[in-house]
């Protein structure tokens, strides 16, 4: 009787004014109110919300959360309940029944069907106030996209997946968010149908989540990584990929996913964990790295694979990472009619079967500590036509050694080792041993289109000319003489003041891609002189090469300190695949006028500069001593012959 009597009392604490009861009056306990109402929460159908799938409860919910006051939780009965305007948290958390409906039990399910389809991850529940250690459980919300993998080239943009941006994806909206300060528990919540199941976007992190399953076209989109998240149980999927984490500044870092992960199910994607650039291509072009994977893998199963487990950018930085083996498998390469079944390949128009499953996992420098092992099985090499290994790593660094054995050592590609010795010393040495060879008076062929023939540029905010030696603020180095001549071909880049200019060059071939040797060395240098920078410190340039698969090659933003002539180069580092489009310079500043000259890509090894596609040399070539000549092979007979003078007549003679 006294629990149907408070009920009763409750609503008429919150019924209109025209009700004549006085609470006062019969002497009602606002403190055992606020106890219940602590207790039990407060009820959207209190508001008049419906959960019939049909009726828009959007109101309701509103109403009820403003009524929590940051003080109650919300309480959501078993229904549909069907939201078309973002709800903000005003909770102390939210708790339904269950997040599905199966088995004849009816759960809480929400139906995340926006009228706002243009703003790109717009959440259905935004958690950013009355979110310290706040408990949001068993509910599911459910947006109305029908996301699979078989069809991702509805909602992903083929040239921009190929640059890997996070603009390839259409625009789509976000179960939930959390934002500000907030800092929620969740358990047993699912999401499904929307975007990105769980918006990581706070400042502050400490973000945990058990036996929840969240799901999408990406499962969880680790967008600013502030740190420390913590995953129990459940599963992490999406028709893309599970994690998703890009590289915007937060934090003092760029990217990143920090988290524990223990008994997650991965996986039943293409991609178990995928990065992408989301701060924007320029701003990416001037980073010298960002951060790539970090934290704790317990038990975490990397299952049904499509394309690979582990997708990291060129540019990541991967260290603090202990996962303690993947109980990995891969998933089939091609869709069948069987809808149901477990079929998560890239689609073909995304990617063809030939270059399908090449690795494993992708990652770019792999340093110290970092702790990969079997535990829980390796990694390995798929049985796919395009298959080149189990993983690919760019760059290993650190002198302690990572333990890598759950890649499947045999099986792993790593490009470039790097130890202190040989960061230092040793490559100090053989660098100025190879910067002599740049005096040497005949040149290796330079790769790129006459880089001295102005109509060969493509040039973006900015216009271009030619000046000569005289005509530049600065006057040209000793160093740039001896490598360059005394009488140079300058470009003058004059900015348009308003975006970073940029000038592209592309390689010497008929038709592009320029066809290589793959893994072969390329070098690259310029002599660069800018006369403003837009800092108070630094002036800066990127200069690289743009090969297949939206790979790039001396991608780094180069800096310096003073106002005059510096030799940029790059060395020892090759293209996977050899085939190669055009070299760019970039990251350039929005003023003052910027002078290039010198600008060649050859292979192996930094050579004396030519604008010719063919060796060449700045001066006469003088063979001496009677008898000698020029020894010439004949392209349609494959004859030699040896040309000399005598007694001022030219003497063809053929070779044995």
């Amino acid at each position: 009787m006294a629990k149907r009597q408070t009920k009763h009392m409750k609503m008429n604490a919150w019924s209109s004014s025209s009700d004549t009861m006085d609470p006062k009056d019969v002497g009602f306990n606002f403190d055992l109110l606020d106890e219940e109402l602590m207790s039990r929460g407060i009820n959207v159908k209190w508001f008049g919300a419906v959960g019939d799938g049909r009726t828009d409860d959007t109101l309701a919910f509103q109403a009820a959360m403003a009524k929590c006051d940051k003080r109650y939780k919300l309480f959501i009965p078993a229904g549909d309940y069907r939201i078309r305007q973002t709800i903000e948290n005003n909770s102390r958390g939210i708790f339904g029944v269950g997040p599905y409906i199966d088995g004849g039990q009816m759960g809480t399910r929400i139906i995340w069907d926006p009228i706002d389809t243009t703003t790109d991850l717009l959440p259905c529940i935004r958690i950013r106030n009355a979110g310290i250690k706040a408990v949001f459980e068993d509910f599911g919300v459910y947006g109305v996209s029908k996301y699979n993998s078989r069809e991702l080239g509805k909602w992903i943009n083929k040239g921009l997946f190929e640059q890997s941006l996070y603009s390839m994806f259409a625009v789509g909206s976000a179960a939930i968010e959390v934002a500000g300060s907030a800092t929620p528990i969740f358990r047993n919540i699912a999401t499904a149908g929307v975007k990105v199941g769980q918006l990581l976007n706070s400042n502050n992190g400490h973000v945990s989540s058990y036996e929840c399953s969240w799901n999408g076209l990406i499962g969880v989109y680790c967008r600013i990584n502030t740190g420390d998240y913590f995953y129990q149980g459940g599963g992490i999927s999406g028709a893309f990929c599970g994690v998703l984490l890009g590289t915007i500044l937060a934090a003092g870092h760029r990217g990143g996913f920090s988290a524990f992960l223990h008994r997650v199910h991965l996986g039943f994607a293409p991609y178990a964990i995928y990065q992408c650039i989301d701060s924007g291509l320029d701003d990416y072009n001037r980073l010298s790295s960002v951060v790539g994977l970090s934290g704790i893998y317990m038990n975490t199963m990397f299952e049904q694979c499509g394309e690979a487990a582990i997708k990291l950018l060129t540019k990541s930085l991967t260290s603090n990472l202990r996962i303690l083996g993947f109980g990995f498998s891969w998933s089939t390469i091609t869709y069948t009619g069987n809808t149901a079944g477990w079929e998560y390949s890239l689609p073909d128009g995304l990617r063809n079967n030939v270059e399908k499953q090449q690795y494993a996992a992708w990652f770019g420098t792999v340093a110290d500590p970092t702790v990969i092992n079997d535990d829980l099985g390796t990694l390995r090499k798929s049985t796919a036509q395009g298959a080149l290994g189990s993983a690919y790593i760019d760059t290993l660094t650190g002198d302690k050694g990572s333990v890598l054995t759950g890649l499947g050592p045999s099986e792993t590609v790593i490009r470039r080792k790097v130890t202190p010795l040989y960061r230092n010393a040793d490559l100090q040495t053989r660098m100025q041993e190879r910067e002599h060879r740049t005096l040497m008076p005949v040149s290796a062929p330079n790769l790129l289109r006459n880089p001295e023939v102005l109509s060969n540029w493509i040039v973006s905010n900015a216009s271009l000319s030619l000046v000569a030696a005289d005509q530049v603020p600065v006057p040209i180095t000793n160093e740039m003489k001896q490598v360059i001549g005394s009488r140079p071909v300058i470009l003058r880049i004059t900015p348009d003041g308003v975006n970073s200019p940029s000038i592209r060059i592309k390689f010497n071939a008929p038709t592009l891609p320029y066809r290589g040797d793959a893994n072969r060395n390329l070098a690259m240098q310029y002599f660069i002189l800018e006369t403003e920078h837009e800092t108070s410190t630094t002036y800066r340039a990127i200069g690289r090469i743009s090969a297949q698969n939206a790979e790039y090659i001396f991608n780094d933003s180069l800096t310096w300190r003073t106002k005059d002539w510096q030799h940029l180069r790059g060395r020892e580092l090759s293209s996977k695949t050899g085939l190669l489009y055009e070299f760019s310079i970039g990251g350039l500043p929005k003023i003052g006028e910027i002078y290039v000259a010198g600008v060649m890509v050859t292979w192996d090894h930094v050579g004396s500069y030519s604008p010719y596609s063919h060796s060449y040399m700045t001066d006469s070539l003088e063979i001496g001593g009677p008898g000698n000549g020029i020894i010439l092979t004949d392209s349609a007979t494959g004859g030699r012959y040896h040309l000399s003078v005598i007694n001022g007549s030219l003497q063809i003679r053929p070779l044995p």
